[in-house]
C-alpha cells in the first residue's frame, strides 16, 4: 500500500529539513554558519534594507566625545590595542543601530583552556585574521571573554557586528573563547560572562528576552552544548539575568 501523498505544507517542511541536514551535520565553529561565500559585512549578495547605512569613510577613527553613535564601554574590557594587529576597515562595515539585542557565541575552534593573556591575544587576532579573510571589516564580535575571565574589546561599537547572518542590526556580539561542544567553561569565565551581560543589558536597556545564543537565531551548534546550558540557566526565572 502506497503512502498518502504529502500536501504542500508537508512538502515545504520536508524540503527545508533536507536542506538543513548538511549544515547541521558539520556545524561546530561559530563562523561556519555565517556563510561560506566571501562577502562583506553588509551581505552584498542579498538585498540591503533600511538601517544598513555604510559610514562612507575609508579610515577608521575612534568615536569622538559626544558622538551620536553608540558609545563604547571602555571601562569593562581590555582595549583592542592589547591584541589587534590591524585596524577596522569602515567601507566594509555598517553604522551600528541602537542596541536592542545581545547574542552569545563560542569561537568553535580547537579546545582552548589557557589563562595566559598573550595566548588569548593571539587567539583573538587569529579570529580577526580569519574574519578579514572573509572580506569582513574586522573581527565580527564586539566583546570576547577568555578562560581567565578577561573581557576584551573586539569590533568598535560604532560599527555593526558580523556574527549572526542577516540579524546583526542592533545586535551586540559576545564571543567566549574556546569550543564548548568539547570543553566546559570555567567558573571564572561564566562569572565574567554574567557580569558583562548584566552591564550591557543595563547600559542599553536590553531585556532578558532579547539575550540570545547563536543557535537560537541560526542553524548552528554555537555556542556549544556546554555553554548553551549555562546561558539557559542564566535567563531562567531564578537566574542572574532575570532580575536585570
Amino acid at each position: 500500500m502506497q503512502d498518502a501523498p504529502l500536501d504542500r505544507r508537508q512538502l515545504i517542511h520536508k524540503a527545508s529539513l533536507i536542506a538543513a541536514l548538511p549544515i547541521l551535520s558539520k556545524l561546530t565553529a561559530c563562523t561556519s554558519s555565517v556563510g561560506a561565500v566571501v562577502r562583506d559585512d553588509r551581505g552584498i549578495a542579498r538585498p540591503r534594507h533600511l538601517g544598513e547605512m555604510p559610514l562612507n569613510v575609508t579610515e577608521w577613527k575612534p568615536l569622538d566625545e559626544g558622538s551620536s553613535l553608540i558609545a563604547p564601554r571602555t571601562d569593562i574590557a581590555l582595549p583592542r590595542s592589547a591584541w589587534a594587529k590591524g585596524d577596522p576597515v569602515p567601507r566594509l562595515m555598517n553604522r551600528m543601530l541602537p542596541v536592542r539585542r545581545i547574542t552569545v557565541h563560542h569561537d568553535g575552534m580547537n579546545v582552548f583552556t589557557s589563562t595566559s593573556k598573550s595566548d588569548a591575544a593571539r587567539r583573538i587576532e587569529s579570529i580577526r585574521h580569519g574574519h578579514r579573510g572573509n572580506n569582513w571589516g574586522d573581527v565580527g564580535y564586539h566583546y570576547l571573554v577568555d578562560p581567565a575571565g578577561r573581557v576584551w574589546s573586539g569590533r568598535p561599537l560604532q560599527y555593526q557586528g558580523a556574527h549572526v547572518r542577516a540579524q546583526n542590526e542592533g545586535n551586540l556580539g559576545i564571543c567566549v573563547l574556546g569550543n564548548y561542544q568539547k570543553q566546559l567553561p570555567t567558573s571564572t569565565q561564566i562569572n565574567a560572562v554574567e557580569d558583562l551581560l548584566t552591564t550591557l543589558m543595563r547600559t542599553y536597556g536590553v531585556g532578558v528576552e532579547e539575550v540570545y545564543t547563536h543557535r537560537e537565531l541560526a542553524a548552528t551548534a554555537c555556542p556549544g552544548v556546554n555553554l548553551q546550558r549555562r546561558l539557559v540557566a542564566m535567563r531562567e526565572s531564578t537566574g542572574v539575568l532575570a532580575s536585570v
